[in-house]
């Protein structure tokens, strides 16, 4: 029988937050993973001003750096560290960067077009003839709408969540996304390394176990949404039911 990793505990963990125009974002942060974590200024009044964003890149999505952070797993048998979970949580200003008929990304249908959209771009870049070095066998996007898979939890945010990158050596990260406004997603990158002692099938389960743990600090993550949000997620909601 595999060995339970130890890791972080979510549930009791001091909470980081973020106050993002009104738009409270609430992250468990536990002590432990106080000296490998870095954050943002936690009060930030206008999304809108570019001045902010740490990547300005005139073809792509303007990218603001919230936080980073590390999670460290040992194994449950001898407490050696087994492995590490990498995270990395960002704001991205859309502006015209969205498909032609996406006019509301809380509309779910549309969100989901969006984000297709953007791994499509990120798989092309990929593919580019500068990159010519790297093995298309080896990367892995999604291929249709039905690769991204839906993430809701008790009534809170819902996620949208997929598997992107280049598989060679290193393991594809795990993606989630998901609007805090009509201008701006939260988006929450994962890279996994590690975990990669033992036999192929080891690997495979500490991996599925390891994909748990992701998906509980996902789940943890509360957004309270401004007024104004509020009620346009609400609008939206009833165009859709409409």
């Amino acid at each position: 029988m595999v060995s339970s990793l130890i890791g972080p505990d979510f549930s009791q963990a001091p909470i980081v937050s973020f106050n993002l125009v009104g738009t409270q974002i609430y992250i468990p942060i536990p002590d432990e993973c106080n000296q490998d974590t870095k954050c943002s200024e936690s009060n930030i009044v206008s999304l809108d001003d570019e001045s902010i964003y740490n990547i300005k890149n005139p073809d792509y999505l303007l990218i603001k750096h919230l936080l980073k952070t590390k999670f460290r797993y040992l194994d449950g048998s001898d407490e050696l560290e087994a492995g590490q979970i990498r995270v990395e949580m960002d704001v991205l200003k859309i502006d015209s960067y969205r498909p032609a008929d996406c006019n509301s990304v809380f509309r779910k249908s549309e969100f989901l077009d969006f984000y297709f959209y953007l791994v499509q771009y990120e798989e092309r870049k990929m593919r580019d003839p500068e990159n010519r070095e790297k093995d298309d066998k080896y990367l892995i996007y999604p291929q249709c709408r039905d690769d991204i898979k839906e993430l809701n939890y008790d009534g809170s945010s819902s996620w949208l969540f997929a598997i992107c990158g280049y598989a060679e050596v290193t393991r594809p990260y795990r993606t989630f996304v998901t609007p805090i406004t009509n201008n701006h997603v939260l988006s929450i990158m994962v890279s996994i390394s590690g975990f990669d002692f033992g036999s192929v099938e080891l690997e495979q389960q500490l991996v599925a176990e390891v994909d748990q743990y992701i998906l509980d600090f996902i789940k943890s993550i509360r957004i309270d949404y401004s007024p104004e949000t509020l009620a346009e997620i609400q609008r939206v909601r009833g165009d859709v039911t409409a």
